[in-house]
């Protein structure tokens, strides 16, 4: 191959990447994952029982904003009752060259020492983040019901104090409607 069909093949999978990304009135892309308590969560089956917003924080134990951020999360999820958390514990992600793969040994501890109560899900393969662009953590999505399907409401990665400001700004939209 010459160098112009390498330049058109990069242009595509560019392409391609950046249209695949997920976006705020995107449907929700549901998935399977077992929970750090060794039980089936099945987000189709959440949506159908519950008809109210989620969010969803993508974490990693090795993660340092992310442990900053969990215990806001937790405090925002106590003013919210209306509304499910759920922390992703996010294993398989490629950090500088290298595979971070989580212990649930060290999960437990974490959530443990940050005395958070929102429950934990493992996307042991990396698949839902992969769903929910996650790539770089911590990433907190949101998603509510809208015309009969769950859409992504919100979509924010990184964290630095204030950043919940908009997410709650979020929330409460969400629930005046």
């Amino acid at each position: 191959m010459n160098r112009y069909n390498y330049f058109f093949i990069s242009i595509v999978l560019l392409l391609s990447i950046l249209l695949s990304e997920i976006k705020i009135g995107d449907e929700a892309p549901t998935f399977y994952v077992r929970t750090l308590d060794e039980k089936d969560f099945f987000l189709s089956d959440s949506l159908k029982k519950n008809q109210r917003p989620i969010v969803f924080s993508f974490f990693a134990t090795w993660c340092i904003p992310c442990r900053q951020e969990i215990p806001v999360l937790d405090s925002i999820r106590t003013n919210y009752p209306e509304v499910d958390f759920y922390l992703i514990d996010v294993s398989g992600l490629n950090q500088n060259g290298k595979m971070q793969i989580e212990d649930p040994v060290k999960v437990r501890k974490m959530i443990k020492s940050l005395g958070t109560k929102i429950p934990v899900l493992m996307d042991k393969f990396g698949v839902v983040a992969e769903k929910y662009d996650a790539f770089i953590l911590p990433r907190i999505i949101a998603i509510a019901p809208s015309d009969s399907l769950f859409r992504v409401v919100y979509a924010h990665t990184g964290y630095e104090n204030g950043d919940e400001k908009k997410l709650i700004e979020t929330i409460e939209s969400l629930l005046e409607k």
